[in-house]
């Protein structure tokens, strides 16, 4: 089967459930913008086209979705992989992600006598100190998201979630720092970074 020819909608739609492993149509929508009903359009096209199964009220991407994608992604952002100013901006994320990583480590576990144990977040002063440098590394992330969604609208829905998940977090929801169940700060980070991958034709390193 051919895996060429993903329409700019269905290039969205499939990539969302790609970059998830799993959604629904209502989280496809959030994500990307697009109506509910138009999703539900798009994913049964995608169903009869086997780049995705329908589950339920869930999707889940086929073998065939990855390479659907990277070949559309070629045709849709040759602009994006073409300039040199956007460039530089691309080689600053790199720093910022492995910022990041540390970042998120320094949630997860803290240091007590030279040992890395689990951060049971009894020390608010501690966490809040890690909540604030993300706030910042999301905030360095904005004029990569701003530049990338001068090529594609899509790319300005990321700032939103990331604004959503820190008002969240700063009223008290720190599930939204990095829980795998809900839009975190985490899981937005990490689906942007394979979205940008994906635009730019790359491979991740780390």
């Amino acid at each position: 089967m051919s895996v060429s020819g993903l329409v700019k909608p269905d290039y969205d739609v499939l990539n969302v459930v790609a970059l998830k492993k799993m959604a629904t149509a209502a989280t496809v929508a959030h994500v990307t913008g697009h109506s509910p009903d138009e999703v539900e359009r798009v994913l049964t096209c995608l169903a009869d086209r086997g780049l995705v199964v329908l589950a339920g009220d869930a999707a889940l991407p086929t073998n065939d979705a990855e390479p659907a994608l990277a070949e559309s992604a070629g045709s849709h952002y040759a602009g994006v992989r073409g300039d040199d100013d956007l460039a530089k901006l691309i080689d600053r994320f790199e720093a910022v992600n492995a910022q990041f990583l540390v970042t998120m480590s320094s949630w997860q576990q803290i240091d007590v006598g030279g040992r890395k144990v689990i951060n049971d977040h009894s020390d608010s002063e501690y966490d809040e100190k890690v909540i604030a440098r993300l706030e910042k590394l999301t905030e360095r992330l904005r004029p990569l998201l701003n530049a990338l969604a001068e090529y594609d609208g899509r790319f300005g829905v990321y700032p939103r979630r990331f604004d959503a998940a820190m008002h969240g977090i700063d009223a008290g929801r720190h599930d939204l720092v990095s829980s795998p169940t809900e839009d975190s700060v985490h899981n937005i980070w990490f689906e942007f970074h394979e979205d940008l991958l994906r635009t730019l034709g790359r491979e991740r390193t780390e």
